[in-house]
């Protein structure tokens, strides 16, 4: 039955993981119907588990390194209080981030046993999620101008822009689905691969197939945020905003990028699960600044500052209540 319920657990995660970030990947694509909906949940899908399964190793491992846990009932309320959290988020329709809840989780599991925290860890986490929002941001803002410059010089007929960009929605979140699922699967299974229950693979098999399961049931509230409550985008600005976004999350992912930039001096950045939420509206407010700040809808802006503040405080209290709990009920 624990392992039945961890399972379940994993795929609920999953599946609101899914849900909430679908907005992130497409949501761009979807509200400027320049992509329709099921042809971005598959492409997303696909590509999610070709990144869990070729660079997801990497972050899986620093996020089991927040706590060892032994116990698989400990690792299934770590899921449970990361998840409740993510879900109360989605519904007030704010992109919540399953890298900042995991991690709120943990610290929670932490302090109600007693444990050591990961300070230098943790703190290169909470530094990884200001980059975030700051490279996705600046990568943006260049790329807004090169593409304004290049129109200007080499004008495509409308026919044939919609064209390009419809193709390179597509290829684009995909290579950002891809850098999403090498990025936070870890956050997803990392609790469960300090046991000897399941092997990594099945691990990364059963996450993806619930991510997949949320991309199709997507929050279209989230969408709606994300495509044009923040910051209205036309079909090319979205275009800019998820390859921002897709090379900010690489780079916190990629272990052969990292050995490059190691090899020749250069400074490189932790490979730690980083919101993929953070690099979006980074990458918005990015363009937004490139073409003009006035259409910024700030209000919004600072709504989903708050929601990354609550999501690891809310996470960790949740964690540490069901600790509690079942302490108290004897399990």
């Amino acid at each position: 039955m624990m392992l039945i319920s961890t399972l379940s657990a994993i795929l609920f995660l999953a599946w609101a993981l899914g849900r909430n970030n679908l907005s992130n990947l497409f949501g761009s694509a979807i509200g400027t119907r320049m992509l329709p909906f099921y042809i971005c949940v598959g492409t997303a899908s696909v590509c999610v588990l070709l990144g869990a399964l070729i660079s997801g190793e990497a972050t899986t491992h620093n996020v089991s390194g927040l706590g060892h846990i032994t116990l698989l009932s400990d690792a299934l309320l770590i899921s449970i209080g990361a998840g409740a959290m993510m879900m109360l988020l989605s519904m007030c329709g704010v992109p919540a981030s399953l890298t900042q809840t995991t991690t709120g989780a943990y610290i929670g599991w932490n302090l109600f046993y007693g444990e050591s925290l990961p300070i230098d860890l943790i703190t290169k986490t909470f530094l990884a999620w200001i980059y975030t929002p700051v490279i996705a941001g600046f990568i943006a803002f260049i790329l807004f101008r090169l593409l304004r410059l290049l129109l200007k010089k080499y004008p495509i007929r409308l026919f044939r822009r919609d064209a390009v960009i419809r193709m390179g929605l597509l290829f684009i979140g995909g290579f950002s689905a891809y850098s999403f699922g090498a990025n936070n699967i870890g956050s997803l299974i990392g609790p469960y691969t300090t046991l000897n229950y399941f092997s990594e693979t099945a691990l990364f098999f059963t996450a993806c197939f619930g991510i997949g399961l949320g991309f199709l049931l997507a929050d279209k509230r989230v969408i709606k945020t994300i495509s044009s409550g923040m910051f209205p985008l036309s079909p090319t600005e979205a275009l800019i905003a998820v390859l921002a976004s897709a090379q900010t999350l690489f780079l916190f992912s990629s272990v052969e990028l990292k050995n490059i930039l190691t090899a020749l001096s250069l400074p490189s950045v932790p490979l730690v699960p980083v919101p993929l939420t953070c690099a979006v509206i980074g990458a918005i407010i990015g363009v937004a600044v490139a073409k003009g700040i006035d259409g910024l809808k700030l209000k919004i802006v600072g709504k989903v500052i708050i929601s990354w503040l609550a999501a690891p405080l809310g996470a960790g209290a949740l964690c540490y209540g069901f600790l509690w709990l079942c302490r108290l009920g004897g399990i």
